[in-house]
């Protein structure tokens, strides 16, 4: 063996090591730069496996029992959505932007059983492949077939182009869609908010996740979407995340719909006083 090949194997012996005293259970590049998935990373308490690109975190999922749960608080807000509808009832079809860990598509197929068809886009197949492996999508398809049935279908390619051509329209659509910290610009224009609105079924609803600050120049991506639509939409609605910490960026979850919803904590669009 020479020397350099000794050095090689060394080195890579470390490497090793190191990610194996991290938890890291994969490393490698994707189309948002190096990504990893790391085990027992102790969020709000809780151990979990954290999906993380050029050191942001992605998605997250629970090891045990509740591996179908949304780890995130601003994922949990999604559900906010069943408010639309009477109690027990809720969309029937139902369009994800962006699987990524495939968190919020683990969680409408388990838990609500009401939504006959959910269709997920991502743009990145190596992402869907390490949601499939380490992220418990597999495990999704064992435990209720969902694919096999027709009840998901999942898509490769981009969020807008999809939806553009797609031919369908929807009860909800849920926009999670990002590369590392960057947010699908294209899904943040009035073009874009008409053609969500197109898209929906009349009294439909569209979500978005909004990585940006409350206040300050982080805040800027916030209100341009807010702004984009309330240009189509007739109600808009606000869950500020990061309300206590104004001018960090933090998610927030916008909902836009023309239906007269009223949802619970969220702060009406724009605010009371304000209407143009």
């Amino acid at each position: 063996m020479t020397v350099a090949v000794f050095i090689l194997l060394a080195v890579a012996c470390v490497a090793f090591g190191i990610a194996w005293l991290h938890g890291i259970v994969y490393m490698g590049r994707t189309l948002g730069g190096w990504t990893s998935v790391h085990d027992d990373r102790v969020v709000m308490g809780e151990r979990i496996r954290v999906l993380e690109v050029e050191g942001t975190y992605q998605s997250a999922t629970y090891l045990d029992e509740r591996w179908c749960d949304p780890v995130f608080p601003y994922h949990r807000l999604f559900d906010h959505l069943f408010e639309a509808w009477p109690q027990g009832e809720g969309p029937r079809t139902a369009a994800v932007l962006g699987g990524g860990g495939y968190a919020l598509p683990k969680h409408l197929v388990a838990h609500h059983q009401q939504i006959e068809r959910i269709d997920v886009v991502e743009l990145d197949p190596a992402i869907e492949r390490l949601a499939r492996r380490y992220f418990f999508l597999d495990r999704l398809e064992q435990a209720y077939g969902a694919e096999a049935s027709g009840r998901l279908q999942l898509h490769q390619g981009d969020a807008r182009s999809w939806l553009e051509g797609c031919g369908q329209t929807f009860d909800a659509i849920l926009n999670d869609c990002f590369l590392a910290l960057e947010p699908e610009a294209s899904l943040m224009t009035v073009e874009a908010a008409r053609l969500v609105h197109r898209r929906l079924n009349p009294g439909g609803l569209y979500l978005t996740n909004v990585v940006a600050a409350l206040e300050g120049p982080s805040s800027g991506t916030l209100y341009t979407t807010l702004g984009a639509l309330s240009t189509t939409f007739a109600h808009v609605w606000l869950y500020p995340c990061g309300a206590n910490a104004p001018t960090v960026p933090e998610n927030n979850v916008v909902i836009a719909t023309d239906a007269p919803c009223t949802f619970t904590g969220a702060w009406a669009w724009p605010p009371q006083g304000e209407e143009s």
